[in-house]
């Protein structure tokens, strides 16, 4: 998985921390993590998945899937993407200093967007704590 391509490429042998690391390689300041959901006595639940679980275990793959993360697509564009393909929530975080932030009101932004804003809260967080 090449991180210069802006591309991951999925197979039924990829884990989730495949995803994972592809997306940080790209995008140091976002994080992408990916949740089941279960309805337990009347109430939706959801719960990560652990980075090591293969993507044979969470979808049918019948053949390689090209998911394009270039800077202009928006985080709701990602998660309805990986969403789509591998059948779970699929949930982007940004860095803000030491602790990572759901992204919701700013889903509309464009990936490039979100890494660089977070990597300027970041900067200035830590630059305040040290």
């Amino acid at each position: 998985m090449p991180f210069h391509t802006k591309e991951i490429w999925i197979h039924d042998k990829s884990f989730v921390s495949d995803i994972q690391t592809a997306f940080s390689g790209c995008y140091p300041f976002l994080r992408i993590d990916f949740l089941e959901t279960t309805a337990a006595s009347h109430t939706l639940k959801s719960s990560n998945i652990d980075p090591h679980t293969s993507l044979r275990a969470l979808a049918s793959l019948p053949e390689i899937i090209r998911m394009d993360i270039n800077r202009n697509r928006t985080v709701s564009e990602i998660t309805h993407d990986f969403g789509h393909a591998l059948g779970v929530i699929a949930q982007v975080s940004r860095k803000s200093g030491n602790v990572w932030n759901t992204i919701s009101v700013t889903e509309g932004w464009t990936l490039e967007n979100q890494n660089t804003a977070g990597e300027y809260i970041s900067s200035q967080m830590l630059g305040i704590v040290n």
